[in-house]
């Protein structure tokens, strides 16, 4: 898209600068209540927020035909919980418990790619939830595990960890 669309890449990268302090004082607003009550599970997590991709919110405009103003998901939360694998399921489900306990969820955005995993290899529960001021907020929720698969790919994974046999790597 830097390429492809230079002026609108360019518009929405000022757009989120101009926004950056905002989104930051929100993304702790809404971590802030989670914390404590994530605590209480006794996992160890750790949270991220992170803003959506400037083609994922390009495209978000072009479909909704709408203002970049108008655009109240401009980010996500990730929590990350580091556990046995044999525990990434329950201990995922438990953390999705406590998200929507804390914030109402919009149950048609719940995506489950726990139970049964993408062909690529991507695990992952995503679910949309109402937070502080009404703002609509994707969180994701997976383990440590399957955020190393999700940032450098399954392939990667098994070669990096040696599990991988009779490949070669050029």
């Amino acid at each position: 898209m830097k390429i492809t669309e230079p002026d609108a890449y360019h518009q929405i990268a000022q757009k989120l600068q101009e926004t950056k302090k905002d989104r930051n004082n929100y993304v702790n607003d809404f971590i802030n209540p989670l914390d404590e009550e994530l605590a209480s599970l006794n996992i160890p997590y750790r949270i991220i927020g992170r803003p959506k991709s400037i083609h994922s919110i390009w495209n978000k405009i072009k479909v909704k035909k709408i203002p970049f103003e108008e655009i109240y998901d401009l980010f996500a939360i990730r929590i990350i919980v580091d556990v046995p694998t044999k525990q990434e399921k329950s201990a995922c489900w438990q953390v999705y418990s406590v998200v929507t306990d804390v914030f109402h969820p919009i149950p048609e955005r719940l995506k489950d790619w726990i139970t049964t995993a993408k062909s690529n290899g991507y695990e992952s529960l995503h679910t949309t939830v109402i937070g502080p001021k009404g703002r609509y907020v994707e969180v994701q929720i997976r383990s440590e595990r399957m955020d190393e698969i999700a940032e450098k790919g399954f392939a990667a994974l098994e070669i990096q960890r040696g599990q991988t046999r009779g490949a070669k790597c050029l």
